[in-house]
């Protein structure tokens, strides 16, 4: 079934996009769905996690909110979702950097010129005035930029991250939705039992970072996660035996762990924190 991620810019006509998609192809469009299930995993409050995801933290949340936590859990909850539906389509929460090694994955980028999209929010929004619509759209083109610069490590512009972007001031929504169609149906994009494996590997590995980050013995634990074959590699430096004996015991109770390879190093009295 397709597997679909989605970036957008506003008043690019994304969302329109991914609604006639997800109408086209019977699928589930995934975006405001995790941040409940991710309130609850941080134990955080629902506006704490919103500003996270969307690039607006202000200053007290900054200095009280866990990031890296939160970013964990995040590329678990995106990876959770892939792998449990038969298809889906993913908007926006770096779900197309997460998933770029996922060959039956179409990673989409919708934007269109800052001119175009200014008019659109005005007509949207019910403003007259251009400088208070292009202050929000900058906002938001600043606070995306940053969260995929932060959490990511990518340009989320750079047209290298996705598999196709479209203009909307040069195309029609369907024209792009259409041209997805076509790679979704193509047998680039066809799922097989090989991708499906690197799906899995991919979810695993998120799934193990998620349950490291979240048990209170292996919290603060810098640890490489790399998993082939449902065989994960823990790699890094841990406070000592008890440390990562911890750590090879919470990754192989994962689902899909079919072996667990700890060549984490111990330095007594000495670890890496966050």
């Amino acid at each position: 079934m397709p597997l679909i991620a989605m970036n957008r810019e506003m008043g690019s006509l994304g969302k329109d996009v991914a609604k006639q998609l997800g109408a086209a192809l019977g699928l589930k469009i995934q975006h405001h769905e995790i941040i409940d299930h991710l309130a609850n995993r941080a134990r955080m409050r629902k506006s704490h996690v919103i500003s996270f995801l969307e690039g607006s933290q202000g200053l007290l949340e900054r200095l009280t909110t866990d990031d890296i936590k939160l970013r964990v859990l995040t590329a678990d909850e995106i990876a959770s979702a892939a792998e449990a539906a038969p298809g889906v389509i993913l908007r926006g929460w770096g779900a197309t950097s997460l998933l770029k090694d996922v060959p039956h994955c179409v990673r989409v980028c919708v934007s269109a010129p800052r001119r175009q999209r200014v008019r659109r929010m005005m007509h949207r929004l019910g403003l007259e005035d251009d400088k208070a619509a292009a202050a929000i759209v900058d906002e938001n083109d600043r606070s995306a930029q940053a969260v995929m610069r932060r959490h990511f490590h990518v340009d989320v512009r750079d047209i290298n991250e996705y598999d196709v972007g479209f203009n909307t001031d040069r195309m029609s929504v369907e024209q792009c939705v259409e041209k997805v169609l076509e790679m979704v149906n193509s047998p680039q994009f066809e799922e097989t039992e090989a991708s499906h494996d690197q799906l899995r590997d991919v979810a695993i590995m998120h799934h193990v970072r998620a349950a490291l980050r979240t048990h209170a013995s292996t919290s603060h634990c810098w640890v490489k996660v790399e998993v082939t074959h449902g065989r994960v590699t823990l790699e890094g430096v841990v406070d000592g035996a008890d440390q990562k004996a911890a750590c090879g015991d919470i990754a192989g109770r994962i689902k899909g762990v079919m072996d667990v390879q700890n060549r984490l190093r111990t330095e007594e009295r000495r670890g890496y924190r966050s």
